[in-house]
């Protein structure tokens, strides 16, 4: 799983010590096959009837098909009895936020086969407006896909452009048409999602602000897709009464826009218009028959499920819902809504009158407050009769409260002929279960296992062969991905087993969160996600992008910068670490002694602009701010105003919050030695990281939050420490906070100012500066940061709000001497490769900064060095040619490291996102990989080209 948001660490440090490197048994060969799935039914996907065989799957792809006899995998399922299917597809899966806070909300889907979602039904993930941007860290559909991408996903999406998201953010709610420049305005933002990777255009249009839109508004918004290849799918304008007229609209919608139309859970609504079913699919097998591609999915339920505000007239709503509930206790606007409800007249969606005007007919699902606790899974007459009441009044309550209901609208008769119809494919209507109201229908549980067994299994409706086809193979068409939904080598590894027998759904309408059973093991692109029916750990879930993003453009593919011949193998090592792992941007940078020979940029510094990353763009360092805080340290000492043994006490002065606070007599014991190599008496895992409580700092002392370095270390007078100062090597970043209000002391200047003056300037590294927390405090040539995590804001005036951790989850400003500083990795080797020239320091400093820490700490039993420790400002790791040095930092959004090889080659490289599914640091995690192809390198160019890139 990913790791925790908030770290900032030299990675490798263990409470007790460093571990050391064991040398590791010679390697077997690895097994030809990653799993193999034995003994299965396998229903392929085609219609084709079920067969028996093995399923060997390698790198996300299915590798063979046939009997595998002793064949050999990482991983072997035992599949005898089961029906080995390819992944459904959930033609209308809503969202696939809910994955940002908690992969688990996929259970759902898991355990119904699902291994992919269309998201998108008139709202979409993204574009959004600049307030919600700021919360959620994201703007357009490129950033959006990027951080979910970040994330890890436990399914495959598949996203559509909202027609309702585009509308609002350009119109509001209004309830009139667009004038030239907002609808160009409107396309735009389509067209960056098309561009980004979205299938196409979705609607809602018996929802408001979308229900005021007129045909012609909406075919010049899927005209923009269908330049792309991209598709129209839609919640049609009416699903009862103007049935006939609302297929005839979707599909002129779809041939103005020259693309496919997809309907979205098709349906006649209300007994009057249950008859209609025949004519409806008539119209639909018209059109494809004249060869347009129009389909359709349904949900195995006949209760629809919505806000029961959509009982009201839209024309209530032009002022949004907010403003709706304020004057709804007015007695002349309920008369009036309630004349609209009991009417015949009028062209709307007219739920009430599609249940047949029967309170007894309108299923609660969910109703937030008190009074209507408990009574989920009752119908809208009962709950009236419980409290006495009108029905009115109890249906007006309930709108206040945004109440979700799942009316009885439609027949058992419509819902099983359309199962067997081969244009149909299936949904939840749902996704991922989250806490919105939608989940509280059965169908987010159930919707693919009732299919199957009520449907299917005991209700032949269809064969288990056909059905499965239009769960997969058809949907996987729908959707635009053509590379799954079938059982066939070299096809995606989208693959599910389930015992068809003992399939079942088991939410229902009072209980609706209990999930399905009998489906066993759930496969996402060649990794197992659901394994006897419990979800793994694994994230393999990927974006499908459509055919309007262009994979030339991916992240991976886009490079600036320098880069002689004979360093193909250094663009490799980090183009197909960025492939793997999802990565927006990366910097690298090489020195050769005092020569650069390499600089590079990948990606993208800024998404949303297609601002590319280049070797001089600047970058969190993070961690990397202690080697230089270090620096600036012997710095002071090489100038007499400070030794390695002086008491950091003596230097400063500090009271605790209160003048009772008890004061840790080993406080005054700490020396500078010990703050930088982290033997102070500080172990976060014991107690907390001071740096990261800026909040409860400044509450402590009064003060308006986030606490800066001073409130900090104030509060933690009053901390008794870990462990005795000098006995154990736990890494601080308090320590390092201490040592910049020392620097600041003995300078006499900001830590800012004198660390520039005494150390960056002069290593040439004069781009470097400390970095700011919020967006607005972006420098000048500073990238865009990229974080799927979110928390609560530490800045006063938004404080608690949700936003992105990059962008005020912590108090950036108060990391000053430990994790503040933001670079270039151009700039970060010319500091690195400056040290040994003597530029900087003394021989003699090096050496003293480069020394492992005294006693135990930094030596074994036998007396000897350890070989990985850490000496000041720098990880120390000895080999048979001599030491390397070296340092990451992560924060949320950001990875770095910085490398001093024994061969005097220094290398840094940087990243605007930290970490992902498969690696928990980026900086360390390309480690290997860089070091490899660096050795790799044979002629190292004569030309400097540091003057390239000179300020």
């Amino acid at each position: 799983m990913p790791s925790a948001p908030l770290a900032c660490s030299a990675a490798g440090i263990a409470a007790a010590g460093f571990a050391l490197l064991a040398s590791a048994p010679a390697a077997e060969s690895p097994p030809p096959f990653d799993i193999i799935v034995k003994g299965g039914r396998i229903v392929d996907g085609t219609g084709a009837p079920w067969y028996a065989a093995d399923l060997a799957i390698k790198d996300g792809a299915i590798a063979r098909i046939g009997p595998l006899g002793d064949a050999k995998a990482k991983t072997v399922i035992d599949a005898a009895g089961l029906i080995v299917a390819p992944g459904f597809i959930d033609m209308m899966g809503q969202t696939a936020a809910p994955f940002l806070d908690d992969s688990s909300a996929a259970m759902n889907l898991l355990t119904q086969g699902i291994t992919t979602i269309n998201a998108g039904e008139g709202h979409s993930g993204a574009p959004l407006d600049a307030e919600s941007a700021r919360a959620e860290g994201w703007s357009t559909m490129a950033e959006y896909f990027q951080i979910l991408d970040l994330r890890g996903l436990p399914v495959n999406v598949a996203q559509t452009v909202g027609h309702t998201q585009v509308r609002r953010l350009v119109m509001g709610d209004s309830d009139r048409q667009p004038d030239a420049a907002e609808l160009a305005k409107m396309q735009g933002y389509v067209r960056e999602a098309m561009e980004a990777g979205a299938i196409g255009v979705s609607t809602a249009l018996i929802y408001p602000p979308a229900v005021y839109a007129d045909t012609s508004e909406i075919a010049a918004l899927v005209s923009v897709a269908g330049e792309y290849g991209g598709r129209y799918y839609t919640l049609m304008r009416n699903e009862g009464d103007q049935l006939l007229e609302a297929i005839d609209e979707a599909l002129e919608i779809g041939q103005k826009g020259n693309a496919p139309v997809h309907i979205f859970h098709l349906k006649a609504a209300g007994r009057q218009n249950w008859a209609k079913m025949d004519e409806a699919v008539a119209k639909i097998k018209a059109a494809r028959a004249g060869g347009r591609q129009v389909t359709a999915d349904i949900y195995p339920y006949i209760n629809n499920g919505l806000g029961i505000a959509a009982f009201i007239h839209p024309r209530h709503f032009t002022g949004g819902w907010g403003a709706l509930v304020a004057r709804l206790d007015d007695a002349d606007l309920r008369k009036a809504i309630r004349a609209e409800m009991e009417s015949d007249e009028g062209e709307w969606e007219n739920w009430f009158k599609h249940v047949g005007r029967d309170w007894g007919k309108v299923i609660i699902g969910r109703a937030d407050g008190l009074r209507f606790k408990g009574h989920a899974g009752k119908s809208l007459a009962e709950i009236a009769a419980h409290f006495e009441a009108d029905p009115w009044d109890v249906f007006f309550d309930l709108v206040k409260v945004d109440a979700f209901a799942t009316p009885e609208s439609m027949s058992e008769e419509n819902k099983r002929r359309l199962i067997g119809e081969e244009f149909v494919s299936f949904c939840t209507d749902v996704g991922p279960a989250s806490k919105s109201g939608i989940s509280a229908h059965p169908r987010a549980y159930g919707a693919f296992p009732r299919l199957l067994s009520r449907y299917v299994r005991d209700g032949q409706a269809a064969s288990l062969e056909r059905a499965i086809a239009q769960a997969s193979a058809a949907a996987a068409n729908n959707v635009l991905a053509y590379d799954r939904g079938r059982i066939a080598v070299g096809l995606a590894a989208d693959i599910i087993a389930f015992d068809y027998e003992k399939l079942a759904d088991r939410a229902t309408f009072a209980d609706p969160h209990q999930l399905s059973e009998g489906m066993r093991y759930v496969i996402v692109n060649g990794e197992v996600v659901l394994d006897g029916g419990k979800m793994t750990d694994h994230l393999p879930g990927r974006v499908l992008r459509g055919p309007g993003w262009d994979p030339a453009k991916a992240p991976p593919q886009v490079m600036t910068g320098e880069a002689p011949a004979g360093f193909e193998a250094v663009d490799a090592a980090v183009r197909d670490f960025m492939r793997e792992n999802h990565i927006p941007g990366a910097a690298l940078a090489i020195t050769d002694g005092q020569r650069l020979a390499y600089a590079r940029g990948f990606g993208y510094a800024d998404i949303a602009a297609g601002e590319k990353a280049t070797p001089t763009h600047l970058f969190r360092i993070a961690s990397i701010s202690k080697p230089v805080t270090a620096a600036v340290i012997f710095r002071l000492i090489e100038d007499g105003k400070l030794s390695l043994d002086d008491k950091v006490f003596d230097l400063l002065d500090y009271a605790p919050p209160k003048e009772d606070d008890k004061v840790d007599e080993r406080l005054g014991q700490i020396t500078i030695r010990q703050l930088l190599q982290h033997t102070g008496g500080w172990d976060r895992d014991a107690s907390f990281d001071a740096m990261f409580k800026p909040v409860e700092f400044a509450k402590a002392l009064g003060v308006p939050p986030p606490a800066g370095p001073d409130e900090v270390i104030r509060n933690m007078m009053a901390q008794p420490l870990d462990f005795d100062p000098g006995t154990k090597q736990v890494y601080s970043n308090f320590g390092y906070c201490l040592l910049g209000r020392v620097i600041e002391k003995l300078g006499g200047q900001p830590y800012e100012a004198f660390t520039k003056a005494a150390i960056l300037d002069p290593a040439g590294a004069k781009a470097m500066r400390l970095g700011k927390s919020l967006p607005e405090g972006r420098a000048e040539g500073e990238v865009r940061y990229y974080s799927p995590w979110h928390g609560g804001s530490v800045f006063a005036d938004m404080l608690n709000q949700r936003v992105p951790y990059p962008y005020g989850g912590w108090h950036l400003e108060a990391m000053d001497a430990h994790g503040a500083w933001i670079a270039s990795p151009v700039d970060l080797v010319r500091f690195a490769s400056a040290l040994p020239s003597g530029a900087l320091l003394t021989p003699e400093s090096l050496a003293a900064m480069q020394d492992v820490p005294p006693g135990e700490v930094g030596h074994g039993k036998d007396g000897a060095p350890r070989k990985r420790c850490y000496a000041c400002g720098w990880r120390r790791d000895a080999g048979a040619d001599g030491a390397t040095y070296s340092h990451s930092g992560s924060l949320a959004g950001t990875a770095t490291l910085l490398v001093r090889r024994p061969d005097n080659r220094c290398w840094a490289i940087v990243f605007n996102s930290r970490s992902g599914p498969k690696s928990s640091h980026w900086g360390r995690g390309i480690e290997a990989a860089i070091e490899k192809a660096i050795d790799a390198v044979g002629d190292w160019p004569e030309e400097d080209l540091f003057p390239k890139f000179a300020d």
